[in-house]
Formats: C-alpha cells, sequence, structure tokens
C-alpha cells in the first residue's frame, strides 16, 4: 500500500515537472523577444527603441493580443524591424540584472513597475527613456500608430494623445 502511494505522488510529481517546463507564460511567435537583461543592454548598444510586453501564463487578453494583433503583417514589420523587443512574464521566479546591478525576479519587476494587469506595454526611446504605458488590448491600428510614434521620433514633438488625435 505504502509502496504504491510513493509511486502515485511520484507520477504526479513528474507530471507537474513536465509541465513546468511548458507552463510558463510565452511571447508571440515569429517575434525576437528577449529577455529584459539583454535586450535592454542590445537596445542601448542598437540606438534603438524597445518596446517592454509584461503577459503571464493563462492570460486570454494576451492571447488575444498574439492571435489578431501580432499576426499583422504591418505591425510585425514595424516593431521587429524597428524595435529592440523584451518580455517579462509577471508570474516568473526567473532572475533579472536591472541597469544599476541589482537582481531581482520578474515578478518584482512588474510588481515595482505598478503592472496590475497583462498585457501590459512600456515604450522606450532609442535613448532608453520610457515614453508611454498601455495595458491591456490594443488594436492592429494602436500598435502601428504607437510603432509610427515612436519610430518617427513624433514623442520629441507631442505628446502621444495629441499624435494620435491626429491620425
Amino acid at each position: 500500500m505504502l509502496q504504491k502511494l510513493v509511486i502515485r505522488c511520484s507520477l504526479i510529481m513528474l507530471v507537474f515537472v513536465l509541465q513546468g517546463g511548458t507552463a510558463y507564460a510565452a511571447p508571440p511567435q515569429g517575434y525576437a523577444f528577449l529577455p529584459l537583461t539583454e535586450a535592454a543592454q542590445r537596445a542601448s548598444d542598437e540606438g534603438k527603441p524597445m518596446l517592454l510586453y509584461f503577459g503571464r501564463y493563462g492570460c486570454s487578453t494576451c492571447r488575444r493580443m498574439h492571435a489578431e494583433v501580432f499576426t499583422d503583417a504591418a505591425v510585425g514589420e514595424r516593431y521587429k524591424d524597428g524595435f529592440i523587443l523584451a518580455y517579462v512574464d509577471t508570474e516568473s521566479g526567473n532572475r533579472i540584472r536591472l541597469g544599476n546591478g541589482e537582481t531581482i525576479t520578474e515578478m518584482q519587476f512588474a510588481s515595482r513597475n505598478r503592472i496590475l494587469g497583462t498585457p501590459t506595454f512600456i515604450f522606450f526611446s532609442a535613448e532608453q527613456k520610457p515614453l508611454f504605458k498601455k495595458a491591456g488590448f490594443q488594436t492592429v491600428t494602436q500598435m502601428k500608430l504607437y510603432g509610427d510614434y515612436v519610430l518617427a521620433g513624433h514623442y520629441q514633438s507631442m505628446q502621444l494623445p495629441e499624435f494620435m488625435a491626429q491620425q
């Protein structure tokens, strides 16, 4: 009886371990999202703007964004070519190194940045200054315009609401 219980518990633990490898949040397929530390360094080295995407496992709105927005060719063109892409899993215990040398988990980083829901996007200039944050589902049109706003440098002369109103 005890031996059967041990075997059953071992099998249950094995299932959790095997699923654990796939039970993490993932950015949309076809995009070169990098861990935050690597992305920030690359954006700085290349002088490119960065898009920081906060997601989590089981996020239905994230899945909707992946299926309806990130599959759009024009969105892909702007973001794959124009931005360095970073992804943070808001529930992850993976450790990241901040610019000041501090090491924290992705979950702690999300909390510090007051990420209350997913998906959340933070856009950074080529100078690595945060420009704006957008939370929740964003349409194809919105994502195209956000990309245009950053990539064309409109943030230097006007606020995002003004830019969006002119479009």
